[in-house]
């Protein structure tokens, strides 16, 4: 186990050779392994690979991310239509892995076997502005840094100025830093492991990441050994499995250590499982062990509830596909992760019954329903017969997880206990959300917020992630559907006349130049708070060329306004995703 050793806080080359007194043992215990490096060579791969004999042995799992920069042309290629990805395979494709020595070539024959072989998968990162668009070689994927997990979950996180080819792991001055999961910093080992994980799945903002390369992947394959083993893991299996840990020359043999106590299997087993939520790769625990299959659209709303937290969500899908389901997900994930210590689920009285029956039975979380005098869970023979328990109105909020009616809080003494006494919220859940409405919204005589939406108005300060639920966003009149919007969190520039006013000019087949600059001042208020729109999306949904996308994206973007010649027109649709994708970044 990772905590049986001593780890410093800091190695150097003054410590010795640090492959032998940090790789190696930390590797011998570990079932994960997560590794960033900065380029894709012969050296640095087999740099990459010290020590992972340790964790094929222990039958566990290596992910790498490794960098791709690409020259000005192979920019422009890209610019002109080309695929990031075609690029890719050409600029790797150029330089065949070739090792410089034996030691290299037998770590590219494991990494081969080890690819063939399921253990580990490697993705390539590609530099990028902040609006998707690669790069030159003067900007480099440079980091280095690895997540270690061992069977009980335990974990080590490094990072440092390492430099990723043979003579800066030889000759130059190079350090690592270390950090592990039960020291005094364990939220060290977190963001290094949430970093990974956000550029794994592609959503670091200045950061490409893809697939490696078919071609690219066959290179690799060259290095299969013959027979069924390489030969480092042949060498590891004549040797003793805890071999000594190299030191610098001059100092004294270690003492020998005492065999460890019997390993409690079950208790690793056990734990792994109430630890793997909150891992990295424990996203889909909650989904996997609930007694449902989702259906695909519901699995990309969770997805994107979960990857985005703390979620601030509209969730309007029709009645029947499915809406509970989705929150159930997140929910159950978010309990077992432990993201979410306090929640509340609000919902008409009429189905507050429902929503702990769906939550028991599917998702194996049994919480009470407040209904104005008790707190009350779902029978089972483990809490007969206290499944009821009378509360005083202004405690019921202490409890950790409750199923309220909306109708109840939003009154005025109850809604004073929401808002004043009880502690803030992880996650607040709205059933029926459209309840929350103005009174004649868009007529003459409209007046101001219903009890419901004022409460949710104020409540929304006092909680971390929201998610609405709702068929039918708007009853009568559009500024409904601004009005759930706005509890999620618009740009202040994005007012209700603002929003009406978009789509009104969007709807303008011919737009005014003035139309046309009021969208992109809201299109440039949305990336302000959003963050830029993603050309590749924008492609896809609106069917323009990637050159034509980028060119609609620009033009969006002038401070001056959208630049206009003589005949200028947009064409239909061009501007529809791009000038309102992020105003839709709340609704699924």
């Amino acid at each position: 186990m990772l905590t049986d050793r001593t780890w410093n806080l800091k190695y150097t080359p003054d410590d010795g050779d640090l492959a032998q007194l940090f790789y190696v043992p930390a590797l011998q215990d570990a079932v994960r392994y997560d590794r960033l490096t900065g380029y894709f060579s012969a050296g640095a791969l087999a740099l990459a690979a010290r020590g992972i004999e340790g964790l094929v042995g222990n039958d566990g799992q290596m992910r790498m991310v490794v960098g791709c920069t690409l020259d000005q042309p192979e920019i422009e290629a890209i610019e002109s239509g080309e695929r990031l990805r075609d690029a890719v395979e050409r600029r790797l494709s150029a330089a065949p892995l070739t090792p410089s020595d034996a030691v290299a070539a037998g770590a590219l024959e494991l990494l081969s076997w080890m690819i063939a072989r399921d253990y580990l998968s490697v993705k390539v990162a590609v530099p990028c502005t902040a609006d998707r668009r690669p790069i030159p070689s003067d900007g480099i994927f440079h980091e280095k840094a690895g997540i270690i997990q061992d069977s009980g979950g335990h974990r080590i996180a490094w990072n440092g100025s390492l430099n990723e080819t043979p003579s800066g792991w030889r000759h130059n001055w190079e350090s690592i830093n270390v950090y592990t999961s039960w020291g005094t910093e364990p939220e060290r080992v977190d963001h290094e492991e949430g970093n990974f994980a956000r550029l794994w799945a592609g959503r670091s903002a200045r950061v490409i990441v893809l697939d490696v390369p078919e071609a690219v992947r066959r290179d690799l394959m060259r290095f299969m050994p013959d027979d069924d083993l390489p030969a480092r893991l042949k060498a590891q299996e004549s040797e003793p499995r805890d071999h000594p840990i190299a030191t610098k020359p001059g100092t004294p043999a270690p003492e020998p250590v005492a065999p460890l106590p019997a390993v409690d299997r079950r208790g690793q087993v056990w734990a792994f499982i109430r630890d793997a939520p909150a891992q990295s790769f424990g996203a889909r625990v909650g989904e996997a062990t609930a007694a449902v299959t989702p259906w695909p659209h519901q699995l990309r709303a969770f997805e994107r509830l979960y990857a985005q937290w703390p979620p601030k969500l509209l969730i309007a899908d029709e009645v029947g596909l499915g809406k509970t389901i989705q929150a159930g997900m997140l929910l159950r994930q978010a309990w077992l992760a432990g993201r979410a210590r306090r929640i509340l689920i609000l919902a008409p009285k009429a189905v507050l019954r429902q929503w702990q029956i769906e939550l028991r039975e599917k998702f194996n979380l049994n919480w009470p329903i407040y209904d104005g005098r008790k707190l009350s869970w779902y029978p089972s023979p483990a809490l007969r017969p206290a499944h009821e328990r009378e509360v005083d109105p202004g405690e019921w909020h202490r409890e950790p997880v409750v199923i309220a009616s909306s109708h109840l809080l939003r009154r005025r003494n109850r809604a004073a206990v929401l808002l004043q006494e009880a502690e803030p919220w992880d996650l607040v859940v709205l059933d029926e959300a459209h309840h929350a409405r103005r009174r004649g919204a868009g007529s003459a005589r409209e007046g101001g917020a219903n009890a419901l939406l004022r409460l949710m108005r104020e409540l929304k300060e006092r909680t971390a992630g929201l998610v609405l639920l709702t068929a039918t966003p708007m009853q009568v009149h559009p500024v409904e559907v601004w009005d759930l919007l706005n509890l999620l969190g618009l740009p202040p520039e994005w007012t209700a006349d603002a929003f009406l006013g978009f789509f009104d000019d969007l709807a303008q087949p011919n737009p005014a130049p003035e139309r046309l600059d009021r969208m992109a001042r809201l299109f440039q208020a949305a990336e302000r708070a959003y963050g830029t729109a993603v050309a590749e999306e924008a492609a896809r949904l609106t069917g323009l060329s990637r050159l034509k996308t980028n060119k609609v994206l620009r033009a969006l973007r002038d401070e001056a306004g959208i630049p206009r010649g003589a005949g200028w027109r947009p064409r239909s649709g061009s501007l529809r995703w791009t000038s309102c994708a992020r105003t839709r970044q709340s609704v699924t």
